[in-house]
């Protein structure tokens, strides 16, 4: 009988554990199960609906937010169940992309520790971001899995629909005034004398240009020091008068200096940030509205008729894609069981 009492007493206090166990843990706001029981716990209801308050979302509850947390889990298992998977590699590989297209956008280098301090800032972890793209990239996957062939089907803007997205947004298709500029350059070292050596040969060379007694492309080939331009005869591209990025490098004196450059002018010395130039103007277009017809920049050909072509083709694609996603998830919920046991009080 002891024996009994004793063995009673132990399942009583592995019980009377186990609750206090669970008390220890957040109660379940719902329970998903379409390959198993997953519970999508308060805590996590909770952390989510204050990361939809902090971006600023307005009337939204805290029901709005379990639901797309049922999508999501819906969906996850759904993939899993028909085979969808996303390798280590592939987020390796998803990860340096972004960080590419970063310094493409930025048109400058990115160091890895920068690029991971804006990824915890944004994110909160290195971690966190990879767990997004291996989610995104699952979603991407088991989508044209299921509804590839409804993707395919997108519907093409009218003449119309162009027309009437121009007349909109013709405000917004502004172009600043810019050059296209070419330069004998030599950079600033820091030692006042070695510069004003620098300066003085490039008023020398900048007379003789004057004179006519040297062509200003023999001169590029003779002293420039920019090794980036000076087997294309200085050629540098294109300053817009609001590149920003350029007169923070320059600064504005020699940028506006620049621009007050005339089509066929070639500039004394000018001074800039980073050290002397001697510039030559091959092109100067006024500030203006762009037509349909006008290419989007001086160094774009794509024209703003085909641009707004491709944005609204890309609204379009967007739209069918919503609308295939919620298809699938109804799907998906549907076949599953979904218990919701939070009551938004």
């Amino acid at each position: 009988m002891m024996r009994k009492r004793t063995l009673v007493s132990a399942v009583l206090l592995f019980l009377a554990a186990s609750l206090y166990s669970a008390s220890l843990i957040s109660s379940p706001a719902a329970i998903v199960n379409l390959i198993r029981n997953t519970p999508i716990t308060v805590d996590q209801l909770d952390e989510e609906y204050q990361r939809y308050v902090d971006m600023g979302a307005a009337g939204i509850t805290k029901t709005d937010v379990l639901q797309t947390l049922i999508n999501d889990e819906v969906f996850l298992q759904g993939a899993e169940r028909d085979g969808i998977t996303v390798s280590d590699s592939q987020i390796d590989q998803m990860y340096r992309q972004v960080k590419l297209n970063a310094e493409q956008q930025a048109g400058a280098t990115i160091s890895d520790e920068d690029f991971e301090a804006e990824v915890v800032r944004q994110f909160g972890s290195a971690e966190a971001y990879r767990q997004a793209l291996k989610e995104q990239a699952i979603i991407n996957q088991y989508m044209m899995m299921k509804k590839g062939a409804e993707l395919q089907d997108i519907p093409q803007p009218s003449e119309d629909d162009i027309s009437a997205f121009y007349r909109r947004n013709q405000q917004t298709f502004f172009q600043a005034e810019n050059v296209k500029l070419a330069h004998i350059y030599i950079p600033k070292t820091g030692d006042a004398a070695a510069d004003s050596e620098s300066k003085a040969l490039l008023e020398d060379v900048s007379a003789r240009i004057s004179s006519g007694s040297l062509t200003f492309e023999k001169a590029v080939s003779e002293y420039s020091q920019d090794t980036g331009s000076k087997n294309v005869g200085g050629d540098i591209g294109w300053l817009t008068a609001d590149n920003t990025v350029a007169r923070q490098g320059w600064g504005d004196a020699f940028c506006d200096a620049v621009l007050a450059l005339d089509a066929g002018d070639v500039s004394g010395v000018l001074e800039s940030n980073t050290g002397y130039h001697i510039v030559k103007v091959s092109v100067h277009n006024a500030a203006k509205i762009l037509t349909l017809t006008d290419p989007i920049s001086p160094e774009d050909p794509t024209t703003v008729h085909d641009y707004i072509n491709q944005v609204l083709l890309m609204q379009n694609y967007q739209a069918v894609y919503s609308q295939q996603l919620s298809a699938l998830i109804a799907e998906l919920r549907g076949e599953a069981q979904i218990n919701i046991l939070y009551r938004e009080g």
